[in-house]
């Protein structure tokens, strides 16, 4: 009888499930959306409950249209987004509220305090991260501050884990996720030392036990097998976080591999087995355990292609109205093509999340903002800036890490655009290579799951057996050295306007108040 490998990627706002065989082709796929809420504009939040569910029923999907038999599903593991908390009750599972998200701005203030005092780079030479307003120290940092009701007898999970403990009722975590948070990345355990940094030493009992990604987690309960469609007793493996599933699914496996993911956040990874030269720059991103002997280097942007639905939802009915006998996208290709480089003098920063940015800088309050715009721009100079812009990001994070890269395998929605693949290859002025295949955090489950059961040998030689590349993309060094001269404005702005952000935030926190009042 055949075996398979099944992958579950927690996304932020699509839960994922996939069917592979040992060779990595992916057979099946099914997936659910579930709803984020804005509280405040600053703050994110999912119901707990709503996300178990669409994941369950990803599953079932998955199952059903790849027509494997529930029995030759040979080993389970899932990825999800990171940072954020999930706290549940320790007794019972039960969810102790909505959970907050990475994205989510409500502890803006202590990380700025954060960094003012120092704190953050006490603690770097230890963790290698560098902490953001959704990261979770930061966030049970606010909780014990405002909710510690929330926080007796409860513990901090993640999106992953929260999704596994459905599946098994296991109650831990991997290093990955754990990293970000804050621990020794030499040992992967928790680290005292961080944890009374961060000032949440007195709530340690709320973070849960570390476990391999490898490590089999617990096997696939009755409840969990009516729901999902899965065979009882089915191996369910720790898995990782998002970042390092999606690198390994892209093929990253070995030091000097490198990944870009286009998806809702804009993540750059280095894969790296030296841990002094690894930590550089200071106090921003995070090093990430990875492999038995590797780690990412890792920094992320807070979005990456909502900044492109942002403008169509907000200004893309005449595009929408131009294509109506065509694909919406083929039709911002052709406009996008027909544009100049520099999209005639318009620079876009996609700071759009309520958390502001996280990589290669932190600033809770950054915010987005088109700049150059003359009485002669169009919507086409802006549409292409947009899609210029989110690749300035992408270098912005790939230049501050300081490791050679020269291929980048790209993943995410955005590379559904070959036109796209070609504006950051000529922006990076490095070669992009698209891997076979959609769902790359599930697939990076699947070879966790697989290596845990014994499928593969190893991160390396699972890659080497079902990674295909199926596009290449050169960068055109004439474009390039064009590109150079805009990235360095787009970098100038950003950093000028780091005092503006601050005042204001502090402006629009203040007229918000007055209006609740009022």
């Amino acid at each position: 009888m055949d075996s398979y490998l099944l992958g579950i990627d927690a996304g932020t706002s699509v839960l994922k499930a996939a069917v592979f065989d040992l060779a990595g082709h992916e057979l099946a796929r099914g997936a659910h959306s579930v709803v984020v809420t804005n509280p405040q504009p600053h703050l994110a939040e999912e119901n707990m409950d709503e996300v178990w569910t669409a994941a369950a029923s990803a599953v079932r999907d998955a199952l059903s249209c790849s027509e494997v038999s529930p029995s030759q599903i040979t080993a389970i593991a899932v990825t999800g987004q990171g940072d954020g908390s999930w706290l549940v009750d320790e007794q019972t599972g039960t969810p102790r509220g909505p959970a907050i998200l990475w994205t989510d701005g409500r502890a803006g203030d202590l990380i700025d305090s954060w960094y003012a005092d120092g704190s953050v780079t006490k603690q770097f030479g230890t963790t290698g991260t560098g902490p953001y307003a959704g990261t979770s120290s930061a966030l049970l940092r606010w909780r014990a501050e405002n909710q510690q009701e929330l926080l007796d007898g409860a513990k901090n999970l993640w999106c992953k884990d929260w999704v596994a403990f459905n599946l098994t009722g296991d109650i831990s975590t991997d290093p990955s996720d754990a990293s970000l948070s804050g621990i020794d990345v030499r040992t992967r355990q928790w680290s005292p030392e961080a944890n009374a940094i961060w000032g949440i030493d007195h709530i340690a009992s709320v973070l849960p036990p570390i476990k391999k990604p490898t490590e089999l987690a617990g096997t696939v309960t009755a409840a969990a097998a009516a729901l999902t469609g899965l065979a009882e007793g089915t191996p369910v493996y720790k898995g990782q976080m998002d970042i390092t599933a999606s690198s390994l699914g892209v093929g990253v496996a070995r030091p000097g591999d490198c990944m870009a993911v286009i998806g809702t956040a804009g993540i750059v990874t280095v894969c790296t087995d030296d841990l002094d030269a690894g930590f550089k720059p200071d106090d921003v991103g995070w090093m990430i355990p990875h492999g038995p002997d590797t780690w990412i280097r890792a920094m992320g942007t807070n979005f990456c292609t909502p900044n492109l639905d942002w403008f169509l939802r907000e200004f893309g009915n005449p595009f929408r109205d131009e294509s109506s006998d065509a694909d919406l996208f083929t039709y911002l290709d052709q406009r996008v093509l027909a544009t100049p480089v520099g999209s005639r003098g318009v620079i876009f920063h996609g700071y759009l999340a309520p958390g502001g940015e996280r990589a290669p800088f932190v600033r809770p309050s950054a915010r987005g903002s088109f700049s150059g715009i003359t009485g002669n721009h169009d919507r086409f100079d802006l549409l292409r800036s947009v899609y210029e812009g989110v690749a300035y990001g992408i270098r912005d994070c790939l230049d501050s890490i300081p490791t050679r890269v020269d291929t980048v395998r790209m993943a995410g929605g955005g590379v559904n655009s070959e036109v796209w693949c070609q504006i950051f290859a000529d922006v990076l002025g490095r070669t992009i290579v698209v891997p076979a295949g959609t769902e790359f955090g599930a697939k990076g489950a699947a070879i966790v799951a697989g290596i845990g059961a014994g499928v593969y040998s190893g991160y390396g030689e699972a890659v080497d057996e079902v990674v295909d590349i199926v596009r290449t993309y050169t960068p055109d060094p004439a474009k390039t050295a064009r590109y150079d001269e805009f990235f360095e404005i787009y970098r100038d702005i950003r950093q000028s306007m780091m005092g503006v952000w601050d005042r204001l935030q502090a402006a629009t926190r203040r007229a918000a108040a007055a209006d609740d009042a009022a």
